[in-house]
């Protein structure tokens, strides 16, 4: 069974990647536009967001569960 989660995580991180790329080469004086750059980053960070979430309600759960024994 693939694990979609890690895939998607891995995903996120090349997105990421390529998109530091592209603002350096935005910087320097080329390649995509500023829109189209600004949304890709909005885009990363909604994903990491939603990825942190998960996380963050993992580990409350976590301690909910500790609480009750």
């Amino acid at each position: 069974m693939i694990p979609w989660k890690r895939i998607g995580y891995w995903l996120l991180i090349l997105f990421i990647i390529f998109l530091v790329i592209q603002l350096v080469i935005k910087i320097v004086g080329g390649s995509l536009g500023f829109e189209e750059l600004v949304v890709g980053l909005l885009i990363a960070n909604l994903g990491y967001s939603f990825y942190i979430n998960s996380k963050i309600s993992e580990h409350i759960g976590w301690h909910r569960a500790r609480e009750r024994k």
